[in-house]
């Protein structure tokens, strides 16, 4: 038996296949290529010879690596050992807490002082699972900044990935990351 090989269709063909039957040029190929490539998908060669096909491999770009920071940046932040949730808005609301903390502490707020933002109630952050955190100024203050330099490391490493002459394939991996 003879086996063939269509550039046109990218498919074998055993047995007694022509151009004509096939309505396509074919080329003659051997019985251990033929088991070879089978079942494959197939791709021609810069001689109209069967080769396998290989997809090319995904390259990380610049987009990439923003999309990973983002994911990163909003996927929250650790303070003080709690999780605290950090989307824009969140990252907004921190800042504005923060800002009012500095206030706090500029007229006089002392450490410990629950009651700095309001008389009548302790102030406490939200965690992302939904437990109460109670705050000080200060501890406000530097919740606000701890926020920023998180997001600003972020930044960074994810500067640092795409100033590299190829970014790593693993760039989502913790390593890359602070």
């Amino acid at each position: 038996m003879e086996y063939f090989f269509c550039a046109a269709t990218r498919g074998l063909y055993p047995g007694n296949a022509t151009g004509d039957a096939i309505g396509q040029p074919v080329v003659k190929i051997t019985k251990e290529r033929y088991i070879e490539l089978a079942g494959k998908q197939l791709d021609v060669d810069e001689d109209g010879n069967p080769i396998e096909f290989v997809p090319p491999s995904f390259r990380a770009g610049a987009a990439d690596v923003d999309a990973e920071r983002d994911r990163r940046i909003d996927g929250g932040i650790e303070f003080q050992g709690v999780t605290f949730q950090s989307r824009a808005t969140d990252r907004e609301n921190i800042a504005g807490a923060a800002q009012l903390g500095f206030m706090a502490v500029v007229s006089g707020a002392q450490p410990g002082d629950l009651r700095w933002s309001n008389a009548d109630v302790d102030f406490a952050w939200i965690a992302s699972d939904n437990s109460l955190v109670p705050m000080d100024a200060q501890t406000v203050v530097a919740f606000g900044k701890a926020a920023a330099e998180r997001k600003q490391a972020l930044i960074f490493a994810a500067r640092q990935l795409k100033d590299m002459e190829s970014i790593p394939a693993d760039y989502t991996d913790d390593k890359w990351w602070p």
